[in-house]
């Protein structure tokens, strides 16, 4: 009796012992989970306010430039040299959020204020998740992703800073014939770089995509009878007049934006229905096919 009194009396601490344990472990968990909730909303907070700041500055600066100069250009030029771009770079606007966001979380804004997602900062957060070992989509890979991006963004604005400190003394230099003629070039090669890019498996990120070049053939196809037909459908819509104005295709000049509209949609629906019978094929990070990118991987 008194074996089992004992028993028992030395039990009950040990329960009690467990259940402040518990009930610590409880309240540790709900503030890590408060503390984390906090940055998350913080971070967003500041990404709006940064990327309201930013469309201010962007818009603004010139604005109250062509005021203070009386340059502003006439509305309509305005207008007219813009919708071909907005056409162009709104819907890509909404893609990149709508894609890029799992994977960079709340450092979509930073990395949107910034640019160069697809050819710098894409790259710069997936190699820093695979040397952190973060997986995508988590608390710990939004802070990685966060750093990573302000890291890559302070040696772009170094890099530009150091171009701008030695524009002056490098002036007889950049002015030489042979400079000039290099520097002419500069924006197709950038272009072609691009197009080489657009064309490749790697998506940027990890992500490989096999066979994608398939899904814009039929727009290269309408494009391409746009340009060689561009007189015959100008005729026939009774164009005449403004291509004589241009002096050159009024398709692919005055209507280049509504032919982008056009062929989106068209570009869109043959990639998605590749995809859907296997000409097409995706594969993420980490899974099964994918050519492994370390040396030493590659070996074995």
């Amino acid at each position: 009796m008194r074996a089992a009194e004992k028993r028992r009396g030395q039990a009950t601490p040990r329960t009690e012992t467990k259940v402040y344990s518990d009930s610590k472990r409880h309240t540790d968990k709900k503030r890590l989970y408060s503390d984390s909730e906090r940055y998350i909303d913080g971070m967003h907070r500041l990404g709006r306010i940064g990327t309201l700041g930013a469309i201010l500055i962007m818009l603004g600066m010139p604005t109250l430039l062509g005021i203070h100069f009386h340059a502003l250009p006439p509305f309509e030029q305005a207008a007219r040299a813009a919708i071909p771009l907005l056409m162009v770079f709104v819907p890509s606007s909404f893609i990149e959020v709508l894609s890029y966001t799992p994977i960079m979380g709340s450092a979509i804004y930073l990395t949107l204020m910034t640019g160069e997602v697809l050819n710098l900062k894409l790259p710069v957060i997936n190699s820093a998740l695979k040397v952190m070992n973060a997986e995508p989509g988590t608390e710990d890979a939004d802070i990685i992703a966060t750093i990573a991006v302000s890291a890559a963004a302070f040696v772009t604005i170094a890099i530009v800073t150091v171009g701008v400190l030695l524009a002056m003394p490098l002036q007889p230099f950049l002015t030489l014939p042979a400079v000039k003629t290099a520097a002419a070039n500069i924006l197709p090669a950038l272009f072609g770089a691009l197009l080489v890019n657009a064309l490749g498996r790697d998506l940027g990120g990890g992500i490989r995509a096999r066979g994608r070049f398939k899904g814009l053939l039929p727009s290269l196809i309408a494009i391409v009878l746009l340009v060689l037909f561009d007189r015959q459908i100008s005729v026939f819509f009774h164009l005449d007049k403004l291509a004589q104005q241009e002096g050159s295709g009024v398709i692919m000049t005055v209507f280049q934006g509504f032919v982008i509209i056009g062929v989106l949609p068209v570009s869109y629906f043959c990639t998605r229905w590749l995809y859907k019978k296997g000409r097409i094929q995706v594969s993420l990070p980490g899974e099964a096919g994918e050519a492994p990118t370390d040396p030493i991987a590659r070996r074995r």
